[in-house]
């Protein structure tokens, strides 16, 4: 599920595709959102090689996406009890 994609400065970011809200086409290169993060990654790949790559990552099947929603509240709630304890 993790798709490694080269910014535009040449670092690799390994991420998940389930977590990525959009993809914008700049030019030659594209601007990937994703879930999470504060700022959007830019990375030098025309977008639809950029949804190509990310759509072969997908699982198939329904409960893999349930699992990950799950995984997603899990970690929220964790977060929350975490900034709670300090």
């Amino acid at each position: 599920m993790l798709v490694g994609l080269s910014d535009t400065k040449g670092r690799v970011h390994y991420i998940n595709a389930m977590y990525v809200k959009s993809v914008q086409a700049k030019g030659a290169d594209s601007v990937v959102e994703i879930s999470g993060r504060s700022t959007k990654l830019r990375v030098k790949m025309p977008a639809e090689q950029v949804v190509e790559l990310l759509n072969e990552a997908m699982p198939s099947s329904i409960e893999a996406i349930l699992a990950v929603e799950d995984q997603i509240q899990a970690d929220q709630a964790a977060a929350a009890a975490a900034a709670a304890a300090v």
